[in-house]
């Protein structure tokens, strides 16, 4: 035992090495050498099934050496590394990239035997913060938790290699991964039933993929697919049983602004890896990466501006991608993983109920484990409510119930998260004659913009708890129906004989309604928004710009932000230099903060239209409007998106992420600074 370890540690080493021989099988299709041993990209050589075959002998060996913990083992391990590092060192010459990456593979396996370092398994009991004891999954996860997360992830590389990448088209290959990640799937079993045991029931959940798969029996790569899901789900419930888990996490809460940085940033970044691949683009060539880093921030900070055509560019597996992202973009990862923590039957750390209180701008731990809770819940049924509606509406129009189905979902989703992805070219022009259909889409839209607060308040009184509402609720409700009602007013007048002319005065009243509601930054459209009037693109701008209700899924500066700064106005100008909401006093930081949000965004809008103009041959009037879409994350375009170049693109994305991530992060910045006891004698100056 003391020559190779724990038998824990020996079920790792034994993961390492079969997943670096797999690797090197799947690779050596990939590798295009027509005149080599290799042979062509998705050919087998004799040389290269020899090559397979005894990778898969010494896989076997090297497993039966760590079981009866035979010291040789590592000699074997060491042969076939060796071995796999010469044989694709050749290949690098030819294709660079998957030789290079079983070459570093092999070399880490290599290093890991050679020069093991110890599985620390003391702090298993307390890995998740409030546990007392060590319970079943636990002590699963203690002996064999690091051996099946390693298997999960090499089963993962290899689905997104047959499914994303496809490297192989032939049988054998399909059916050899999928047989590999039945394998992986199945070494969660015993987590699954300790789980069950616990009567943890929403882990019942995890397994729904598992289910689907009945249902796609005869597409493999749709089955590769829903096996990846259910293990990347799997990856995360046990990898939140490990102390480094919640360690990493701890540094985060500790600084909520950069948690929030680094999410996004981190969906983005996954998200343009999924898009780049082949499977995802219609064509089946690869998207540019500026294009698929374009789609992937858009969606991830729920956006709407394209570069691609969404329905025409990218397949079904582009879409889910797509709907992935705009999803845990809306709802958020912090509330994702304070909902996945609660459902584990734990509790966060201090720092991490400090980062929500933060995030979530609430009184106290308690009050923001129920908004967690409620957000989760109640997006997932107003999302369902709303893709019930326009699944009848899609299936009314001519769809299959399977297409109207997912058509419906994805619109959900898309309208309530603000995210403004449609697949339909024309967004929603389809339905410029359907009354029904656009006010499914307002209602999502305007629920998805007042904020999961006022949505808390609204449930409490329907379940008949009349309790006072703050001032917040009754701030955002009032903004809300003013804002849309002078929006719907505005678009009535100025496209009155505009895009609105040829409408009955039905359609009038309903398209000018969606157009004002869009402005909260969902960024549908059911009217041509590249012929409307002057006057109507700059009242837009001055929309947009504005936004939603804070704690909700859209953009802008928020309606708070403006109602604060506009009653700081009146206080100046009457006097009393002091805002007052409903009788209650608001805090100077708070209004300092609303100016310094305000002033910052006004800066960065002129900066990003600067920028445009210096780099793009577009209208002034274009390119201002595009600037404030994307500052506040709303996604309506007159055309300039298209026109842009890579600089613009670039631009575009930056002031995009900026907008969705920087006035969050901004606030919690301006937020955190504790105020100083030291005071200066006042200097007056002349200002205005």
């Amino acid at each position: 035992m003391a020559q190779l370890g724990s038998s824990a540690e020996r079920r790792l080493a034994a993961a390492r090495v079969m997943g670096a021989n797999l690797f090197s099988a799947f690779a050596q299709l990939a590798v295009d050498m027509p005149n080599g041993y290799f042979g062509g990209a998705d050919q087998v050589t004799e040389w290269g099934r020899l090559y397979v075959m005894f990778l898969l002998a010494s896989t076997l060996l090297v497993s039966w050496g760590y079981v009866r913990n035979h010291p040789r083992v590592v000699w074997l391990v060491a042969l076939t590394g060796s071995l796999s590092i010469g044989v694709f060192m050749a290949a690098l010459a030819v294709s660079p990239i998957i030789p290079a990456g079983a070459i570093i593979w092999n070399l880490a396996v290599l290093a890991w035997t050679l020069f093991p370092l110890r599985l620390s398994g003391g702090r298993h009991g307390s890995a998740l913060p409030g546990r007392r004891r060590e319970d079943e999954l636990d002590g699963w996860s203690r002996r064999n938790g690091a051996a099946v997360r390693h298997v999960l992830w090499v089963s993962l590389i290899l689905n997104v290699g047959v499914v994303g990448f496809e490297l192989s088209g032939q049988d054998v290959v399909v059916i050899a991964t999928m047989a590999f990640s039945l394998v992986a799937s199945a070494l969660t079993a015993p987590a699954i039933g300790a789980l069950v045991r616990e009567r943890r029931l929403w882990v019942l959940v995890i397994t729904v993929p598992l289910f689907l798969m009945a249902f796609f029996l005869g597409s493999p790569k749709v089955l590769l697919l829903l096996l990846s899901f259910y293990q990347f789900a799997m990856l995360f419930v046990l990898s939140a049983r490990e102390p480094i888990f919640n360690d990493v996490l701890d540094y985060f809460y500790e600084y909520p602004a950069l948690l929030v940085l680094t999410t996004f940033a981190t969906l983005t970044a996954v998200g343009t890896l999924l898009l780049s691949l082949p499977a995802a683009s219609a064509s089946g060539v690869p998207v540019s990466p500026v294009d698929a880093f374009f789609t992937a921030t858009s969606a991830s900070c729920i956006t709407g501006l394209i570069v691609l055509d969404t329905p025409v560019a990218f397949t079904t597996f582009g879409h889910v991608v797509i709907l992935a992202l705009i999803q845990m973009g809306g709802i958020g990862i912090l509330v994702l993983s304070t909902f996945a923590t609660l459902l584990l039957g734990s509790r966060l750390g201090l720092r991490a109920e400090r980062a929500l209180e933060e995030v979530l701008d609430l009184p106290g731990s308690q009050s923001a484990y129920s908004l967690a809770k409620f957000i989760v819940g109640s997006t997932l049924a107003i999302e369902g409510l709303g893709a019930a509606g326009l699944t009848a509406v899609y299936m009314r129009h001519g769809e299959s119930f399977g297409e109207a189905l997912w058509l419906g979902v994805f619109h959900a989703i898309s309208a309530f998260c603000h995210a403004g992805f449609a697949l339909q070219s024309d967004s929603l022009v389809m339905f410029q004659e359907d009354p029904v259909a656009l006010t499914i889409f307002s209602l999502l839209v305007t629920l998805g913009s007042v904020g999961f607060l006022v949505l808390a308040v609204a449930w409490q009184w329907l379940r008949g708890e009349r309790r006072r509402v703050n001032v917040q609720a009754r701030l955002i409700g009032f903004a809300t129906v003013a804002m849309i009602a002078a929006g719907m007013v505005l678009f009535f007048i100025c496209e009155w004989n505009g895009v609105l002319a040829e409408m009955s005065w039905t359609d009038r009243i309903f398209n000018a309604l969606m157009q004002s509601v869009t402005l909260r930054s969902s960024g549908f459209n059911s009217v041509d928004t590249e012929v409307l009037s002057s006057a109507t693109v700059w009242f837009m701008m001055f929309f947009m710009f504005i936004g939603g209700a804070p704690g909700s899924t859209a953009g802008g500066i928020k309606l708070t932000t403006l109602l604060v700064l506009l009653f700081a106005v009146r206080g100046i100008a009457s006097g009393t230099p002091r805002v007052v909401f409903f009788r209650r006093e608001i805090p100077q930081a708070i209004v300092y903060r609303s100016a310094g949000i305000t002033v910052i965004s006004i800066l960065l809008g002129f900066l990003l239209l600067f920028l445009l103009l210096l780099t793009q041959s577009i209208p002034f009037e274009m390119l201002a409007f595009e600037a404030v879409s994307a500052l506040g994350t709303v996604g309506l375009s007159v055309g300039a998106t298209s026109q842009l170049n890579d600089v613009g693109k670039l631009l575009i994305v930056l002031v995009i992420f900026i907008g969705r991530v920087g006035p969050l992060a901004l606030a919690l910045v301006l937020g955190r600074g504790q105020p100083s006891r030291l005071s200066y004698p006042e200097a007056r100056i002349m200002v205005g």
